[in-house]
């Protein structure tokens, strides 16, 4: 029995910036799932190196991706991220952030793999 009601995307935005065109959000969708895994492993590996610069610029480039995904809980997060890299503080709560955003995002891939099939 699984109680999974939390869902983390909203394509409201989406669905407004598509002007109705379900090719459009399906390909958004798409280059989500595809590159979210990717800028999350980068996260990871600028984390793990100590390569703040290239957190910073990371956690910038998937910004966007989170609103037109809907997905709000993480946008502060990334935000914090990016800040944190860029001025080189709180080290210590990164590596916790960098979990979430993981987490989150795996799971509203999941949420977008269903979703995308209801765009025809």
């Amino acid at each position: 029995m699984e109680t999974k009601t939390i869902k983390h995307i909203d394509l409201t935005y989406l669905k407004q910036l598509s002007n109705g065109s379900n090719e459009f959000i399906k390909e958004m969708i798409a280059v989500f799932i595809e590159q979210t895994p990717i800028e999350i492993s980068n996260l990871e590996k600028h984390l793990n190196s100590k390569d703040w610069k290239s957190l910073r610029s990371t956690a910038h480039k998937m910004k966007p991706s989170f609103s037109f995904m809907g997905i709000k809980e993480l946008e502060s997060v990334v935000k914090l991220v990016e800040e944190y890299a860029a001025n080189e503080t709180n080290f210590d709560l990164l590596p916790g952030m960098i979990e979430k955003i993981k987490t989150v995002c795996t799971e509203a891939i999941e949420e977008l793999a269903v979703e995308k099939i209801l765009f025809v």
